[in-house]
């Protein structure tokens, strides 16, 4: 042995995300081990600035054999395992001091696996990635392959260092995924015995790939023969089980998982949260906010399981601000989402229900002090969100305020512009809308409408009827076309005949209009009550029309009873006793 610590690798067309990955361990490697197995890009390149020991491997169908291979040529006392799209978080010493002092032989790592672009958004699981270097650890498995270690005493937790690996794409990952299933299929034929590891993989790709029915079928052969022996592969499989069982709509068979579950591991947050969710579809929202409560209280869960982040907190206490607000306890709801809030500012979604729940109590601009001076809304994702918010409440002038702070560099964006043209400020969505057609592939749909329905409000109906006309001339956009033309001649006293085939997204854009019309704000109301008036016009003409209009002002006196009933508890019954007409 020539040193303390081998990094080793298995790559192949990774020059995208290689270089970042050896950053995280150049510093505390002693040796970095490359095996490329076929690699057409620049990776063999980028490989050899940060070591000499890079090597070429004939890739068989055998993630173990290529990672076996790559053991071989380490010459540490301990191998460290990652792959290209990962990085290490690992400060030097303490890493050391891990593997000096200790009697185990191997350490299972926390490995966040990023399940989205949002940095939150991530599971924790336990991996076996750091051991001895000694002849009888191998991987075994053509793929998802495991090192092989049958005396489970020698193997230690630790909490670091840290491996995470990158988020891919949704193509990327599909891709992947139907390759697995590929290989898994092969390997099941040749080991037999190895049937219920094979199909619980196989079910954790056929889940990936949204075909609940196949995963459910390899899951349930799983379920059935682990014990608590296999405490990593069987809690697992029961978080699948009730995933796909909640997919697939049988609620009341993924509750009953859940129950039976929870009671073999006390221990496991994941679960008690997943059974929340499940009593939330079933409308069970009392008995829902209890098991949230269990999983908040339960904290984080031992290593050996799998995890979702923030189970333990913020999504918890999300789900129970939720329930608490259908149940009608909205100061109780308001002190949830603000844990949440506080526990992952970058966890926006309690923002919506916060709104919603304060805006009963606060004025608009009271609500922009109130979340801005606790810190809620200081990235842009957030800024964004209390923008809508603000929007949606017939405030498109403290949207704009939100969302283009001087102290930030604002960038056009279609929601801006819709906030400058619903306040009134046709000059500045216009200039704006300028600036966005300079920038290249920014002018798309909603700016093009954008772009009409300024040039409308500002009375210019030629100007908007070349626009429809030019929009018109790009297939894909000819309904949205259609529906604005529509909209231009009847303005102007003319009524355009509009074919079935159309009528659908016609309705969907008219109804959006009249919608963002109501939320206009400003001393242009005329304006936006001529608009809005043309285009129930236009959907009275024909049945399906009619229908869609009645059925969304009918939608809009459910959100006002819903705001009646928030804000007036007390009076709750005086609106239904008029309705009523009693």
């Amino acid at each position: 042995m020539t040193g303390l610590l081998s990094i080793a690798m298995i790559v192949k067309d990774e020059e995208a995300v290689l270089r970042a990955c050896l950053d995280s361990v150049e510093e505390i490697a002693d040796e970095i081990v490359i095996v490329d197995t076929g690699s057409a890009d620049k990776t063999v390149e980028i490989a050899k600035n940060y070591t000499d020991k890079v090597y070429s491997y004939l890739w068989q169908d055998d993630f173990s054999a290529a990672r076996n291979f790559a053991i071989d040529q380490c010459c540490c006392e301990w191998i460290l395992f990652l792959d290209a799209d990962e990085r290490l978080a690992a400060a030097r010493e303490s890493l050391r001091e891990l593997i000096t002092n200790t009697t185990k032989e191997a350490f299972m790592l926390p490995m966040k696996n990023y399940t989205g672009p949002v940095c939150s958004a991530y599971n924790v699981i336990g991996v076996l990635r750091l051991f001895r270097n000694l002849p009888h650890y191998r991987y075994i498995g053509k793929i998802h392959e495991q090192v092989g270690i049958a005396n489970h005493e020698v193997v230690g937790y630790s909490d670091f260092p840290v491996i995470s690996h990158s988020y891919s794409g949704p193509c990327q990952r599909q891709d992947k995924r139907r390759r697995n299933i590929k290989i898994l299929s092969e390997q099941l034929k040749c080991e037999p015995e190895n049937e219920a590891f094979i199909k619980y993989y196989l079910g954790c790709e056929w889940l990936g790939l949204g075909q609940y029915q196949q995963a459910y079928a390899c899951f349930q052969f799983a379920y059935e023969q682990f014990d608590n022996s296999h405490v990593f592969f069987r809690s697992s499989t029961v978080r699948s089980l009730i995933a796909c069982l909640r997919f697939m709509g049988n609620f009341r068979e993924a509750l009953a998982i859940c129950m039976k579950e929870t009671a073999v591991y006390p221990e496991y947050t994941d679960l008690f949260f997943d059974g929340g969710v499940v009593l939330e579809q079933l409308e069970e929202y009392e008995i829902a906010a209890r098991w949230f409560k269990e999983a908040a209280q339960t904290g984080t869960p031992p290593m050996i399981y799998q995890h979702t982040h923030g189970t333990e907190n913020f999504l918890s206490q999300y789900h129970l601000g939720h329930c608490c607000q259908i149940l009608g306890k909205c100061e109780e709801a308001a002190q949830w989402y603000e844990k949440a809030l506080t526990a992952n500012k970058n966890f926006i979604y309690p923002l919506y229900g916060l709104f919603m729940v304060l805006v009963t109590k606060k004025s608009c601009e009271e609500l922009i002090n109130y979340f801005t001076e606790r810190g809620y809304v200081t990235g842009d994702e957030g800024l964004q969100a209390l923008g809508e918010l603000l929007f949606a409440s017939g405030r498109p002038d403290l949207a704009v305020k939100v969302c283009s702070q001087p102290e930030k560099n604002v960038m056009p964006s279609s929601q801006l512009i819709k906030y400058y043209l619903y306040s009134g400020n046709f000059e500045q969505a216009l200039a704006m809308i300028e600036e966005l057609q300079t920038m290249p592939g920014m002018n798309d749909t909603a700016t093009m409408q954008a772009e009409i329905l300024c040039s409308l409000f500002l009375t210019d109906l030629d100007a908007a009827k070349e626009k429809c006309l030019n929009m018109w001339q790009a297939e894909s956009l000819r309904a949205e076309a259609i529906a604005l033309l529509a909209l231009t001649r009847r303005l102007g006293g003319h009524r355009l005949v509009v074919s079935e085939q159309y009528q659908p997204v016609l309705i969907e854009s008219l109804l959006k209009i009249i919608a963002d019309c109501a939320r206009s704000y400003g001393g242009n109301s005329s304006v936006f009550i001529k608009i809005a008036k043309c285009c129930e016009e236009i959907l009275s003409d024909f049945e399906q029309g009619s229908k869609a209009l009645l059925a969304y002002w009918q939608s809009e006196i459910k959100g006002v009873e819903m705001l009646l009933d928030l804000r007036y508890k007390c009076v709750r019954g005086l609106y239904v006793w008029k309705k009523a007409g009693r």
